[in-house]
């Protein structure tokens, strides 16, 4: 069995209560690209979307960020020259690297519904392990997360909805599982 570095890191979805997150293990040697798709899979979201990590922190009072972004886009409007990177060639210890209490890791998906989820990273351990093991889902809690809903505002009013039983009754704007192509059962039968 081979020694790899293993982060625990701790995802939250950003301005959202009740809270949303979840505890990933996953080896440091792996990409952004992967760590990506994990967090996807990790808040049952299908993949269908761009996605993105923002590395941000202070320097001399001056905010500072980093973008690494899948596809790699050239957006000089939004991400100064020089300050943008790939997901594909940077792994997590490269990310992660100068991890200190001002550095905000964020990973972002779906520009359009914008979901922002921050990133911690609780431990990083050495130790003997199969890479068959990982990543993992260690943890949790919260709801996962609904393509095309709306982002945060449209995941409150999904819940609302479902709460008081009054999804799909004739308010298009609640008509989320027949959108996403989801079988509602109601009272007992197939609507």
């Amino acid at each position: 069995m081979d020694t790899h570095t293993i982060y625990q890191i701790e995802a939250k979805l950003d301005d959202f209560q009740p809270v949303i997150g979840r505890t990933i293990l996953i080896n440091a040697e792996r990409s952004l690209a992967y760590l990506g798709y994990t967090l996807i899979s990790a808040f049952g979201l299908e993949g269908s979307h761009l996605f993105g990590f923002q590395k941000s922190f202070e320097l001399f009072n001056h905010q500072q960020s980093y973008y690494y972004l899948l596809p790699e886009m050239d957006l000089p409007e939004f991400v100064a020259h020089g300050k943008q990177y790939s997901v594909m060639h940077t792994n997590l210890s490269q990310f992660f690297s100068s991890s200190n209490l001002n550095n905000q890791f964020t990973f972002q998906y779906d520009f359009g519904d914008n979901w922002k989820i921050s990133l911690n990273v609780e431990s990083i351990e050495t130790k003997e392990i199969m890479l068959h093991d990982i990543p993992r889902v260690t943890g949790g809690s919260g709801y996962g997360l609904i393509e095309d809903i709306g982002g945060n505002s449209g995941l409150h009013k999904y819940i609302e909805a479902f709460a008081s039983g009054d999804l799909d009754h004739g308010k298009p704007e609640f008509s989320f599982a027949k959108k996403l192509g989801r079988r509602q059962v109601e009272q007992g039968q197939e609507a």
